[in-house]
């Protein structure tokens, strides 16, 4: 009940939009580890999995930023949120493109 009206503020929901978005630049600046060249050392599985995490909380901070909004939008009819949806398919995107093998190409 607490974590509902939480989530509900409309700060609440931008500034997870924000942290959303900059944990989604983190990401893009990792992405060469997975890359053909990250994918060709020694140590590609570590590298696999700290981006596996970076995207993974990328991921957690749009789905609950869209949350948020989705739960604020019922109340009061505010607008869509497009951008955090996006975000969800962008990383949903990046999972399954690497965990078939096609970033590394």
């Amino acid at each position: 009940m607490m974590v509902k009206k939480i989530l509900q503020k409309p700060a609440t929901g931008s500034v997870l939009t924000v942290a959303s978005g900059i944990s989604f630049f983190f990401t893009c600046m990792l992405l060469p580890l997975v890359g053909r060249a990250g994918g060709s050392v020694p140590y590609a599985d570590r590298n696999r999995l700290a981006f596996l995490g970076v995207l993974g909380l990328t991921f957690l901070l749009g789905a609950l930023a869209t949350a948020s909004k989705m739960m604020r939008r019922s109340d009061d009819q505010s607008p869509l949120p497009y951008w955090s949806l996006g975000l969800c398919a962008v990383c949903a995107v990046l999972f399954v493109l690497l965990m078939t093998g096609l970033l590394a190409i």
